[in-house]
């Protein structure tokens, strides 16, 4: 695995430079952590006195942190890890085996004339202190979002851990409270840039805006919320910045008195130095900053000079100044009186920090989750689509109550069982379905939606990168879909673990998690995954023919046997037990019937080779995806039990899909194949109705059974049939309200609903588009005018600009079909 170099340790290659020192030194710090920057696990950090003394001699405490970031290796050659995904499984399998590294030398101590000696491995030893909780781990995750997964990674593999924020806090603190973590925090801000035209300013995303007006309030966020914070000068290409932005912080709400202790006795702490370094008391370090003129906090004061270990380090400049004004004490009294400061409206700096002191920027999270939550809604006298064994009702009445369907038929009671409030929704003229079901999704993924760097990535989790802040679940909301299958991408044979999500907008990335769902995982054949057209730097991972592909997936699938057959002897004895492989652990899952395969293929032959060879392991495939051959073997895939999840006409847009054809889903379900309509597209995702729509014009199939294509038929071969997929008693109360017939291309969505809960409305998009508009409108202004009081117009460095216009992880693709991002 790359990146991963937990043996590595700052203080062997630390050495102390004056031009380094200095700025520190103006700042008024005497202490600093020194820490490994690149790589995954990336070894441990040392605390060091900032004076210039032999590098041996600084040292306070060589070993403080065990650092991992959460950002994939960059290599000409695709190496694992790869994605953000991957970079997880690669963390969780190493610290795996850092315990069973652990456990496996300890057995061999006591019993070293009865086996053999295991290989010494300075990573895995160097991963023992953190992963016995003697040692602290900082994670770097990079976004609000990876830090509530870095926490429950932490809390899953029991590690002590702090977080470095990213930043980004302010756009989830309830994700950032729930960590519980203290966080080290930059104070590192957006710049406005210098922009040629004024039309450009035209072209800033809120998103943006927001994010260059929130920056400031991150750390008052994290310290209203109850968590500690420490304040760094790393992400600071100009250290002077740090106590203007410090200023500009406690402006925004941050206590002096928390600011003076995230600089203090927070960082002592979490470097574990609390009895030496922090507070000034007897007995401590002589470890201290001279500040005149004011407070620390105080934005005209100055740093005279530092004290460290006993030694002072005068700031230049200030003793010049001293020295000056030594000299000219002979000078008359109303020489040196002070010059009347510079009144705040003539002073461009007081202007800019006046203009600044207030946000105009909203929270992300207002106008999401759910908009009503009646106990009891009773829809009455609609067209009901129900999905189930009673098709569809005219004049219908729909009962729902505790986000359950609680009766479907007419004149139903408008009193609640139960007594509760009762919403009565009028449906005359309407349709309600089933909430709408995209059984293949790549649409809410942070990063990429492949690893691709091995053949085999079973062990890979959609779930740890669940995106739960992608406008595509908004849009899909307005689309009428309630429950998306998030597939990894088809790059090799045996992909990631899938993950179904409900879409409820609002609530946190473990919140969408759809429980009830079985577990799955992503299968691929055929073009893709023997990585034709990649281009001539890929033609060396295994494998680059269809024939390769097969002996690939038959041997993971017998070294998935042998590894079930060793734990199984294992089990029950005192031995060690085989070192725990999540590869072979989710295969092996596959193998008990406890994992369902989902396998992306096109050409007839693939499919019925992966048929006989799963069933020369005993495996029956849940679905094959795409399918657009699957008219040719459909009697084979029906007689194995597969469903069939296709596109309704795609054809053409690759080699081996020119004998698509849009009949294809009604000729597999003629011949008693379980079919469904997908998406593969966040685009397409927002109009499942009208695909549906499109079989009963190509195979004339019967209306109701064309919706079932993309309600109730995804749910059975989801295995959430008993749940979702159709309008009957006991079911989620997962619906959409629609304008006309769900298969008329007139229609609209007017109102969604998960589990009794109204997660969109279309009455109230104007209202909340206007209030987007006017948000910006106003950020625009202010950006604008602070624009024309800095110097020269803004920030023109490219590093500035790309600061401003960064986009956070969690929006990144909210502009793009991620299907494309798939081959």
């Amino acid at each position: 695995m790359a990146g991963i170099t937990p043996e590595r340790q700052a203080v062997r290659s630390y050495a102390p430079k004056a031009a380094a020192l200095a700025p520190m030194h103006a700042l008024g710090f005497t202490a600093g952590l020194v820490a490994p920057a690149r790589g995954i696990i990336r070894g441990t950090s040392a605390l060091v006195a900032l004076s210039g003394d032999a590098p041996n001699a600084v040292v306070i405490k060589p070993e403080v942190f065990q650092h991992i970031g959460f950002t994939p290796m960059e290599s000409a050659e695709r190496v694992y890890p790869s994605s953000l995904m991957g970079v997880i499984a690669a963390v969780r399998q190493a610290f795996f085996d850092a315990r069973y590294y652990a456990l496996d030398q300890a057995d061999y101590q006591q019993n070293p004339q009865a086996r053999p000696r295991p290989e010494f491995n300075p990573a895995l030893a160097a991963l023992a202190p953190a992963a016995d909780r003697k040692q602290l781990v900082a994670v770097e995750p990079g976004s609000v979002l990876m830090a509530d997964r870095a926490a429950r990674i932490a809390r899953e593999l029991g590690l002590d851990f702090c977080l470095i924020a990213s930043g980004q806090e302010w756009r989830r603190p309830d994700l950032a409270q729930a960590t519980g973590a203290a966080f080290i925090v930059p104070l590192d801000f957006p710049e406005l840039p210098s922009l040629p035209d004024e039309d450009d300013w035209e072209q800033v995303q809120l998103d943006s805006l927001r994010a260059w007006d929130w920056a400031p309030e991150n750390a008052a966020v994290l310290r209203q919320r109850g968590l500690e914070i420490a304040l760094t000068t790393w992400g600071l290409a100009d250290k002077k910045k740090f106590r203007p932005n410090l200023r500009r912080a406690l402006d925004r709400g941050l206590a002096e008195v928390d600011a003076l202790a995230a600089l203090t006795t927070v960082p002592a702490k979490l470097c574990g130095v609390a009895s030496q370094l922090g507070t000034l008391e007897p007995g401590k370090l002589a470890y201290l900053t001279v500040v005149e003129g004011g407070s620390y906090f105080d934005p005209e004061a100055k740093v005279r000079e530092v004290w460290i270990d006993g030694r002072v380090y005068p700031v230049p400049g200030e003793e010049r100044g001293a020295a000056q004004a030594g000299a000219s004490q002979s000078r008359t009294a109303a020489a040196n009186k002070p010059k009347p400061a510079k009144a705040a409206a003539d002073n461009p700096g007081e202007r800019r920090r006046a203009l600044q002191k207030t946000r105009l920027a909203r929270s992300p999270l207002e106008g999401r989750g759910p908009l009503a939550e009646p106990k009891a809604i009773l829809i009455e006298q609609a067209t009901v689509w129900t999905c189930g064994p009673e098709d569809r009702l005219e004049d219908a009445d729909v009962l729902f109550v505790g986000g359950k369907v609680k009766a479907v038929g007419k004149g139903l009671s408008r009193l609640s069982p139960d007594g509760d409030p009762l919403l009565v929704i009028d449906g005359r003229g309407r349709h309600v379905t089933p909430g709408l079901i995209d059984a293949h999704s790549h649409t809410a993924i942070l990063g990429a939606v492949n690893e691709s760097s091995l053949p085999s990535t079973a062990m890979v989790r959609i779930r740890d990168v669940v995106n739960s802040e992608t406008a595509n679940l908004r849009r899909q909301l307005a689309g009428g879909v309630t429950l998306v299958n998030l597939f990894h991408g088809s790059a090799n044979p045996i992909g990631g673990q899938s993950c179904i999500i409900k879409l409820r907008d609002g609530a946190g990335p473990e919140d969408l998690v759809f429980d009830a769902a079985p577990p799955g995982i992503k299968f691929a054949l055929g073009e893709n995954v023997k990585q034709s057209g990649w281009g001539d730097r890929f033609v060396t991972r295994f494998p680059q023919t269809r024939m390769g592909v097969r002996t690939l997936i038959a041997n993971r699938f017998i070294a998935a046997r042998e590894y079930l057959a060793r734990r199984e002897q294992a089990s029950g004895r005192s031995a060690l037990p085989p070192r725990r492989d999540l590869e072979l652990e989710a295969l092996g899952e596959v193998l008990q019937g406890r994992r369902w395969i989902h396998c992306h293929a096109y050409r007839q032959d693939e499919i019925l080779m992966l048929i006989r060879l799963m069933e020369g392991f005993g495996v029956r495939i849940g679905s094959f995806e795409h399918a657009l051959e699957g008219y040719k073997v459909a009697d084979e895939i029906a007689r194995h039990g597969a469903a069939g999840s296709t596109f309704s006409d795609w054809w053409a847009y690759k080699f081996e899909v020119y004998d698509a054809i849009p009949y294809n889903g009604s000729l597999m379900r003629d011949r008693g194949v379980l079919v469904s309509f997908n998406s593969d597209s966040s685009e397409l995702a927002r109009r499942l109705y009208t695909e549906a729509a499109k079989a009963v014009k190509y195979g004339g199939m019967p209306e109701v059974e064309a919706l079932r294509l993309v309600t109730l038929n995804p749910a059975k071969h989801l295995h959430l049939d008993a749940r979702v997929g159709s309008l009957e008693p006991g079911k989620d109360a997962d619906f959409a309200l629609w304008s006309h017939s769900p298969l008329d291309s007139r229609t609209v969505c007017l109102q969604t609903w998960i589990e009794g809960k109204k997660y969109f409305d279309r009455e109230q998009e104007a209202g909340r588009a206007a209030q987007l508009q006017a948000e910006r409108a106003a950020l625009l202004a202010r950006a604008q005018k602070l624009a024309k009081l800095a110097s020269g117009g803004g920030a023109t460095s490219e590093e500035a600009k790309n600061s401003f216009f960064r986009v956070a992880l969690e929006h990144e693709f909210d502009g793009c079909d991620r299907r494309e991002l798939e081959e």
